[in-house]
């Protein structure tokens, strides 16, 4: 199925428009951002320390380090960040990678977290391309092939990604995380030697993003259930919001280079209720009730890029960070600039 049959399939297809806003030129993301940004989060040894989580290292961390790494040309800090990944979080047998590891006691949860892996892998094959070493692209189908085996599920005619191997099976359907679509890299997975299965992942998750849409504005949810019969509906046993995952699904879109606003009117419609000195850190689905915590500085430039894409609509103001801007915010700001560097628009 291709995107515009999936598309058709959801009675989308009329409710795109014709043309996109025209783009303004990007600012990229340089290499100060990148020193200043190794010199808060990462170790000598090669850790991403997630400095608002109580200093843990996680899958996501690392993937997202080794992609700035590549963005900044560093391949002295991408190898060391690949080193201890792989010295220190590959423990499993299955070929992926521990999701979460704490200062004292080590890999503290041995299940992987699906977007940690498609992270780590679309880095390597990023870093093969740039410094022109095999290796790495060895290391990235490695991870491919086990995410291909180990979390690529079928339901109701989708191809979709469980967010780990193990617990997201439920006897009412399976557990999904829309933000674990990193559609760039699966776009990259796809094209890999007999890498047909990540269009098919590319095409339901934006199937799913058409259907996860809850409340007022129309959010997708941090967390969601497929059914059997291809119903959608907010996961049990997780808060029932639009928040801190769920931001990243309109990063990703744009970082892939996609311009239709139909898919980035929901976070443009927030953002332009609240304004930029007001937007809520989490919705509460499908009731709309709002989080008196703000959205973070790296929050607030996702739904710059979001609103510069949808159009029609005004323009989010990013405050600067705070000296102590945490490394999730921080990671938000930076990736957000490289995305719509990939566009050509204003970060």
């Amino acid at each position: 199925m291709t995107r515009r049959q999936a598309m058709a399939a959801a009675g989308l297809l009329a409710a795109l428009p014709l043309a996109a806003p025209a783009p303004a030129r990007a600012r990229p993301f340089g290499p100060a951002d990148w020193h200043d940004y190794a010199r808060r989060f990462l170790t000598a040894d090669g850790r991403i320390v997630d400095t608002g989580n109580k200093g843990v290292s996680h899958s996501e961390g690392q993937g997202y380090g080794m992609l700035l790494a590549v963005a900044a040309d560093d391949r002295a800090a991408f190898d060391r960040l690949w080193e201890w990944t792989r010295r220190t979080l590959m423990v499993r047998d299955d070929g992926l990678v521990a999701w979460r590891w704490q200062p004292e006691g080590g890999v503290s949860d041995r299940n992987n977290a699906s977007d940690g892996d498609i992270l780590i892998a679309w880095a390597l094959l990023r870093a093969a391309d740039r410094w022109k070493a095999d290796a790495y692209r060895t290391a990235a189908a490695a991870i491919v092939k086990a995410l291909a085996a180990g979390v690529v599920a079928e339901q109701a005619g989708m191809t979709v990604l469980l967010p780990g191997r193990d617990g997201f099976r439920k006897p009412n359907g399976l557990i999904l995380n829309p933000s674990y679509w990193v559609f760039p890299a699966l776009r990259a997975f796809a094209a890999l030697p007999d890498g047909g299965v990540w269009n098919r992942v590319l095409d339901s998750g934006l199937v799913l993003l058409a259907k996860a849409r809850f409340g007022g504005y129309q959010l997708p949810p941090d967390w969601l259930l497929l059914d059997a019969k291809g119903g959608v509906a907010l996961a049990d046993g997780f808060r029932k919001q639009y928040g801190y995952d769920a931001v990243r699904v309109p990063l990703y879109l744009a970082w892939d280079g996609f311009r239709d606003p139909y898919y980035f009117r929901p976070f443009a419609a927030l953002a332009a209720k609240y304004g930029s000195g007001a937007l809520p850190a989490t919705v509460s689905l499908p009731g709309g009730t709002t989080a008196q915590v703000p959205a973070s500085v790296g929050m607030m430039a996702v739904y710059r890029l979001a609103a510069a894409v949808a159009g029609g609509g005004p323009a989010v103001t990013v405050p600067p960070p705070a000296a102590d801007e945490d490394y999730y915010s921080t990671t938000l700001l930076h990736l957000s600039a490289l995305a719509a560097q990939s566009l050509g628009i204003d970060p």
